[in-house]
């Protein structure tokens, strides 16, 4: 009996072809990684380049003295408030200046950039592994902002206590996420504690989420566990409150106005930076001249000053068409949602807005560090949302967030590029580090 052979199935066919999900899933993984590696490589370009004036060199300046080269080692950096500030905001670079054995301020300022580079990774990580599955599109979308934003990129290359902030910020959202447990909601308190003494605007980031969360949220929340955590971040603020009090009638009046309670500082900044606009402050008078960029045969071509329009014209359209759907859906139920991500997203922009502006201090545009990683998300958050009614398509929506990917990205090499050719800036950043 002849015995027939059948045909053996090649190997190729038993390895079943990719879906069109799969391949979605790594265009996706493939398009965040290379935002993220382009925000690397901005933060991490030119290190010598960066700003270094007063602030910059007395900080510097005081990690070489181990912290303890003013008459108030228990204080840190002089605010515009009028008196010191908390003690961490110096004893944080004096202990990164220490581990890394820093001696001159691009060493210092290159650990500013890693560390910055570290938030980016560990907002990903956040998306991944602490927000609900049906909201982390946002939350992608947020890091791929965060790190080609022209403003985020200057403010992540300082020697400046915002500056080390996100990484303080990101981990501590990674607690409020998982706050129904003590340990994470310790972890909340306690970094909470923390941002405020290293930055003062932390103090209104940190009361603002807490309040939100108090008003808002429905769920079992661990508060002993978060005062705890509190009360143990707050001990070092003790020498500092002493400070004040002993320092009483010796200082400056603080700048209080009225006034600041009109002027909606924090909500104009926060329109407008998450679209790449604002870079016109540190350049100051040479704005212009840097909106001409780049140059073709000592020509200006103008393509930074287009780039800002296609910016100003993607955040009109967002912001308009997300008022519309609110003004014909769901209310002001938008503004109490109990959701994780929509109760941060309302926290920071109503709860840590309004703390700020009703302290009457001046808003300046620093104090908005702490805060862009969740302007991203808002944007993220509208322009999805504008295209939901369309045949539940989000893909307009993700095309204009790509977009605006690739035009804060170019803004942003543009300025690089800009300050490295020019070195003196006659604006706010000044002369750069490696020309002085």
């Amino acid at each position: 009996m002849l015995l027939t052979r059948r045909p053996e199935a090649s190997h190729a066919a038993a390895i079943p072809a990719p879906s069109p999900s799969t391949w979605r899933r790594y265009g996706w993984a493939l398009a965040l990684a290379g935002a993220l590696t382009a925000g690397a490589v901005l933060r991490l370009a030119w290190a010598g380049d960066m700003e270094y004036k007063l602030d910059e060199r007395w900080m510097f300046e005081q990690t070489q003295a181990g912290g303890i080269a003013t008459s108030e080692p228990w204080t840190g950096m002089p605010a515009s408030i009028g008196c010191n500030g908390p003690g961490m905001s110096v004893w944080v670079f004096v202990a990164l200046a220490w581990l890394c054995e820093v001696n001159d301020p691009p060493a210092l300022v290159r650990i500013v950039e890693v560390l910055n580079v570290g938030a980016l990774l560990l907002h990903v990580v956040l998306a991944w592994r602490f927000v609900p599955r049906a909201d982390r599109e946002p939350w992608y979308w947020s890091a791929a902002l965060l790190a080609v934003n022209p403003l985020a990129v200057l403010y992540h290359r300082k020697i400046w206590p915002p500056s080390v902030l996100p990484v303080f910020v990101v981990v501590m959202l990674m607690c409020w996420f998982r706050r129904e447990r003590r340990g994470a909601a310790f972890g909340w308190g306690l970094i909470g504690a923390i941002l405020g003494q290293i930055h003062m605007g932390g103090f209104h980031f940190a009361a603002g989420l807490a309040l939100w969360t108090r008003l808002f949220d429905r769920q079992r929340i661990a508060w002993r566990s978060w005062f705890v955590g509190s009360a143990l971040g707050a001990l070092p603020l003790l020498p500092w409150l002493a400070y004040l009090v002993r320092t009483h009638g010796q200082r400056p009046p603080m700048p209080l106005k009225w006034g600041h309670l009109f002027e909606a500082k924090f909500w104009i900044h926060w329109v407008r930076e998450p679209f790449g606009i604002g870079i016109d402050h540190p350049l100051g008078e040479d704005f212009g001249d840097f909106l001409s960029q780049p140059r073709w045969h000592d020509h200006p071509t103008w393509l930074v000053a287009a780039l800002h329009i296609a910016a100003v014209v993607a955040g009109v359209y967002v912001v308009a068409i997300a008022c519309r759907r609110r003004r014909t859906g769901c209310g002001w139920r938008w503004i109490t949602d109990p959701a994780p991500t929509a109760l941060v997203q309302n926290a920071v922009l109503w709860g840590y807005g309004m703390l700020l502006t009703l302290s009457l201090v001046p808003i300046h545009r620093h104090y908005q560090i702490i805060a862009l990683p969740i302007e991203m998300l808002w944007v993220a958050r509208l322009t999805l949302g504008t295209n939901v009614e369309a045949a539940g398509s989000r893909r307009t929506g993700r095309a204009l967030l790509a977009g605006l990917c690739l035009i804060q990205l170019a803004i942003s090499a543009s300025f690089l590029s800009y300050v490295h050719s020019k070195q003196e800036i006659c604006g706010e950043y000044g002369t750069a580090y490696g020309a002085q």
